[in-house]
């Protein structure tokens, strides 16, 4: 099992890459009363917070559904351009990270990392806790438990697969364009069977094609 330390300077590589370092959206969703009112009562009893996917707002952005190896999917803009990874980045766990086209910087990094068995989402949340994270939350995303967190410079939902790998989706830099983004793609966090839509399986040729439609 990789230690802790050893994970932390891996979310500190893919931070690089983005330009930054990890998560949040309901902040900025809070702000709506019906935001307000969701998040009121949304609490589970188990601590966890409920996000589902009629909080997507597709009018956010002209999206694509991308499925992941791990069997999960993201909707994710479909004028972004594929970041070619390159085998350092492979081996920081870096699995998947995209760009907006325009020059916002806008972007996203999802990453797939071995913890071990022993980790659970409480540890999670010590762990972030302890290197500084913000704005920490135990949310369930569409039936997917994990945490949520901000750093300095970015948004970010951190999940567990119960095989020993923690997965990571990252969205940044933090701002006020950045938060509609990041709040789509966060929520729209869903396991691939309960998709509706069709989705393509992120291989990078895949995804660069869907990308470029």
């Amino acid at each position: 099992m990789k230690n802790w330390k050893k994970i932390m300077a891996m979310l500190c590589t893919a931070a690089m890459l983005t330009g930054s370092a990890l998560p949040v959206w309901a902040e900025d969703a809070a702000e709506t009363e019906d935001a307000a009112e969701t998040e009121d009562t949304a609490a589970a009893a188990d601590g966890y917070t409920e996000l589902t996917m009629d909080m997507l707002e597709k009018q956010a952005y002209e999206g694509s559904w991308l499925s992941f190896e791990a069997g999960f999917d993201l909707y994710v803009p479909s004028d972004w351009d594929v970041v070619e990874l390159k085998d350092e980045d492979k081996e920081q766990g870096i699995v998947f990270s995209a760009k907006a086209a325009d020059d916002s910087g806008i972007n996203m990094v999802v990453m797939a990392n071995e913890v071990g068995t022993d980790y659970d989402d409480d540890k999670l949340v010590a762990e972030f806790t302890d290197a500084g994270y913000t704005e920490i939350e135990k949310d369930s995303i569409n039936t997917i438990k994990g945490v949520s967190f901000e750093t300095e410079s970015t948004y970010g939902f951190a999940f567990l697969d119960g095989q020993g790998y923690m997965y990571n989706v990252q969205v940044g830099p933090k701002g006020d364009d950045t938060v509609p983004i990041a709040q789509n793609l966060l929520i729209s966090l869903s396991l691939s069977e309960n998709v509706d839509e069709e989705a393509t399986p992120a291989g990078e040729e895949a995804v660069e094609e869907e990308a470029a439609n």
